[in-house]
């Protein structure tokens, strides 16, 4: 006879309570702690952007006064909010499809037997390692139009002439800073998909060509998708971190010439910090918070119906 049976019907009941509250406390002194975190890192920051989004501020008196929908049909109304739009759509697409590109390219590459194969895996990692600020300022001594060796380069193959200002122009300044982007950020695209890659049965590999597949075949219909669960998470974790990057845009341009490169980060920091206008820079942090939140749910529902989820 188990402890349970010879118990009393009441103190069995009671005894049952007793451990399921124990249990009960167990799990919320589990989760309380990254609750607290999560609340403190996120929920704040963001509930004290969307107040400071219905409020004003202005250099001269900073202290926030309500005002309602106003900041956001001042933006919705401006050629700003359409150009920091237009050129935080552009950013993004290009780095991330660039990305995509170069690291599932370069991941075949290195996953190949070749002498120097682990020296190259070294080298490869090594952009993305390195601090935001620091690749910053290599591109902008590389764009020098005097003393950077792209001018060097460039001119010495007669693609140009004279010593462009790379990042002075309006013209060229986005495009220098995505190229900038994508070779800082394409090695973690490397590294996901060399270990998707690696992660393929050669099985089926070795039953494609054996069924008469050749190279291109085999890669599009088994590698490819045996990989597909790895870049559809990489493709929307670099989207994001993109969209929000800040610190390589505004070392190499500060969001200049004029707006040229101008994108949200960059803009929100301009309004905060230098314009004093916390009202409008929450309005903007909070619109690309939607922006950003309205692509992930829609990309997370077209995998559900693919049955990329599953």
């Amino acid at each position: 006879m188990s402890v349970a049976e010879r118990l009393a019907p009441g103190q069995a009941v009671a005894q049952e309570k007793r451990r399921h509250t124990r249990q009960t406390a167990l799990r919320v002194l589990c989760i309380v702690p990254p609750v607290a975190l999560l609340g403190a890192l996120v929920a704040y920051p963001l509930a004290t952007a969307v107040y400071l989004s219905f409020t004003t501020s202005s250099f001269i008196n900073p202290d926030p006064d309500f005002a309602g929908l106003a900041n956001y049909s001042t933006i919705l109304g401006s050629d700003t909010f359409l150009t920091v739009l237009k050129n935080s759509l552009i950013w993004t697409i290009a780095v991330v499809a660039a990305q995509f590109v170069l690291g599932l390219g370069s991941a075949i590459l290195l996953s190949q037997k070749f002498r120097g194969r682990l020296a190259l895996r070294s080298l490869v990692i090594l952009p993305w390692i390195m601090p935001g600020i620091i690749a910053g300022v290599l591109w902008k001594l590389l764009y020098d139009p005097y003393l950077g060796p792209v001018n060097a380069v460039a001119g010495g193959t007669g693609l140009v002439e004279g010593n462009p200002a790379w990042l002075g122009q309006a013209s060229t300044a986005l495009a220098a800073v995505v190229i900038a982007a994508i070779w800082k950020g394409f090695p973690l695209s490397t590294v996901m998909y060399m270990a998707a890659y690696q992660g393929v049965p050669n099985d089926l590999r070795e039953a494609a060509r054996s069924d008469g597949a050749n190279p291109w075949q085999v890669f599009i219909h088994v590698t490819l998708p045996a990989m597909a669960p790895t870049i559809r998470t990489t493709l929307l974790l670099t989207t994001v971190w993109t969209f929000n990057y800040f610190d390589l845009v505004y070392v190499m341009t500060a969001g200049g010439p004029g707006s040229s490169t101008e994108i949200f980060p960059t803009y929100i920091y301009r309004e905060a910090f230098q314009n004093v206008r916390y009202g409008v820079a929450g309005a903007y942090g909070v619109i690309s918070v939607v922006l950003l939140s309205i692509f992930t749910v829609v990309y997370l529902r077209q995998l559900n119906k693919a049955g990329g989820l599953d």
